[in-house]
C-alpha cells in the first residue's frame, strides 16, 4: 500500500489519508505476524517500525489540517520534519519490498520452474503484494474525493495510470511463470485427463483470469474515463469492485501456489 502513497501530494490530502492507509498497512504485518503463529521475517518488522514512526512525525498541513485560527497559533507544519517522514517513506517501501523477496526466495527449492526460478518467485511475489495494495490505496483515495471536492483529479489520474501498469506487470509475470511451468502443467493434463484437469484446476483457472485480469483492467480502464470526466462518485465504485476482483483473483493464486506450487 505504501508503494503508491509518493504518488498524491501530502499538502494537498493533508495527513489523514496518510495516516489511515500506513496504518491500515500496519494493521495486517499484525495480521500477518499472528497467522504465522508470531513467526515473521525481521525485514517486516523493521517495515512496520518505520511505518509507525512515520505515523508519529508526520506533520499536520496547512490548509488542510489546521483551521485559520490554530494554524496563526502553532505556526504551521515544519518543513524539516516534512523532509523527515518522507525519507521514513522512501526507507520503508524497499525494505517492504525486500521482506517479499526473501519470502519469495524461501520456496527456490520446492517450486519447479525451468529458467530463472528465483526471479519470477520474487516478482510474483511483489506484483502480488503491489497490485492488491495498490488497488485498496487507491480505493482510499477514490473515496477521499468524495469528502474533499476541492481536490486535483490528477493525483487520483496518476494513481489509477500506475495501478493498471501494476497490473499488467502481473499479468506478464504470470505468462512468464507458466512457460516456465510448462512440463508440470503438461504433467497434470495428462496424469488427470483433459476433462478431469478442465474442472480442477480448470475453473480456478478460468475464475483467475476472468476476476483476477480481465475484469480489473477493464474496470480500472472505467475509472480512468470517469477521472477524466471528473466523476468521482463513479470512479470510487468502480475501485471498491476493484479490490474484490483483484482479492477474488489472488486468493486463488495463494491456493494454487500452495497446493500446486504453481505459479498464476
Amino acid at each position: 500500500m505504501p508503494v503508491l502513497l509518493p504518488l498524491v501530494p501530502l499538502s494537498q490530502f493533508g495527513r489523514r489519508f496518510f495516516l489511515l492507509v500506513s496504518m491500515i498497512s500496519i494493521a495486517f504485518v499484525g495480521l500477518a505476524i499472528t497467522a504465522g503463529e508470531l513467526a515473521i521475517g525481521h525485514l517486516y518488522l523493521v517495515f512496520a517500525a518505520l511505518l509507525i514512526a512515520y505515523n508519529l512525525f508526520l506533520p499536520r498541513q496547512r490548509g488542510v489540517d489546521w483551521s485559520e485560527r490554530r494554524e496563526e497559533q502553532e505556526g504551521g507544519a515544519h518543513p524539516v520534519l516534512t523532509r523527515i517522514v518522507q525519507a521514513l517513506l522512501v526507507i520503508a517501501i524497499p525494505v517492504g519490498v525486500l521482506a517479499l523477496v526473501v519470502d519469495a526466495l524461501r520456496y527456490t527449492d520446492t517450486v519447479e520452474l525451468e529458467f530463472a526460478s528465483e526471479l519470477l518467485l520474487a516478482l510474483n511475489f511483489v506484483s502480488a503484494a503491489v497490485l492488491l495494495g495498490g488497488a485498496l490505496a487507491a480505493m482510499i483515495l477514490g473515496h477521499w474525493y468524495l469528502v474533499s471536492r476541492k481536490l486535483s483529479f490528477t493525483p487520483l489520474a496518476r494513481v489509477t495510470t500506475t495501478l493498471l501498469a501494476v497490473l499488467m506487470f502481473r499479468m506478464a509475470v504470470t505468462c512468464v511463470a507458466i512457460w516456465a511451468q510448462e512440463g508440470l502443467w503438461s504433467e497434470m493434463v495428462q496424469r488427470a485427463g483433459l476433462m478431469s484437469f478442465l474442472l480442477h484446476p480448470g475453473t480456478f483457472l478460468m475464475t483467475r483470469l476472468l476476476f483476477g485480469f480481465i475484469a480489473p483492467f477493464v474496470l480500472l480502464f472505467m475509472v480512468w474515463r470517469c477521472v477524466r470526466i471528473r466523476s468521482n462518485q463513479s470512479a470510487t465504485g468502480i475501485l471498491y469492485v476493484v479490490v474484490a476482483f483483484v482479492l477474488i483473483g489472488e486468493i486463488i493464486a495463494k491456493y494454487m501456489f500452495v497446493s500446486h506450487r504453481l505459479l498464476i
